[in-house]
């Protein structure tokens, strides 16, 4: 159920995903507070789990901080996981844009910490976690202001997701790409990586967030296409903006 919820707030459906219970579990935060009341603690960490991830793709960071804090100090977080990697890789992707923010130094350093992770965790698994990891080795770069070798990182990030089909990956390694361009104030390079995230977004399902990123950055059909590094041009002209 809880999964249905994130899955229902990225596609935009109107319908209540509780509906089907008739009123004996209304919302989230009734599952929540029955879980902390029978000490699920597997419960409790799963809702905060998916509270961080909707508030992460939407970019409110310091929701999305609050929820894993909320996340982790549960003792089932020690416990690995499948989605604890995806937890971890847009954790880091937030300590990045904290310090880079001015936050202060210790984000960078907690960073570091889950860069190095990333590092590990490449060695074991180099298809599920590659792309991961060069999307947070750009994040790093970018903050340590090595621009050729962000560029490069981020590039290889979305080939890396590409070649292994997360499209979801793809999107978020381009609109990531696309504030570090905006940054270096290259708008015209950063609208066209907005745009490729918009395509990735909408090839992904995620209907509500493409929309959100089409919004958030104020994308027109009168000016840029998108990124060469796009899955191919047939996918662009089907799921093209009308």
């Amino acid at each position: 159920m809880i999964d249905v919820v994130m899955i229902e707030t990225l596609i935009g459906t109107k319908s209540n995903a509780f509906d089907i219970f008739e009123g004996t579990i209304p919302t989230e935060n009734f599952i929540l507070a029955d879980a902390k009341a029978k000490q699920n603690i597997v419960s409790i960490e799963l809702i905060h789990t998916r509270r961080f991830f909707t508030a992460f793709w939407f970019g409110d960071y310091q929701k999305a901080n609050e929820s894993y804090k909320a996340a982790s100090s549960v003792p089932s977080s020690k416990m690995p996981k499948l989605w604890t990697i995806y937890r971890e890789c847009y954790k880091a992707i937030i300590t990045f844009h904290m310090y880079a923010e001015g936050e202060g130094e210790e984000w960078l350093q907690e960073g570091m910490k889950l860069l190095s992770k990333f590092q590990f965790w490449k060695t074991i698994s180099k298809d599920v976690i590659e792309s991961k990891f060069l999307l947070l080795q750009a994040e790093y770069h970018a903050v340590s202001c090595e621009i050729s070798k962000a560029r490069a990182s981020f590039e290889a990030s979305i080939k890396s997701a590409r070649d292994h089909g997360y499209t979801n990956e793809q999107g978020l390694a381009f609109e990531r790409y696309g504030t570090f361009l905006e940054a270096l104030v290259e708008t015209t390079e950063a609208s066209v990586c907005y745009k490729s995230a918009h395509v990735c977004y909408l090839q992904w399902g995620a209907l509500a967030l493409a929309e959100h990123v089409w919004k958030k950055y104020k994308l027109s059909t009168c000016n840029e296409g998108v990124h060469p590094l796009l899955i191919s041009s047939a996918a662009v002209a089907k799921h093209a903006r009308s």
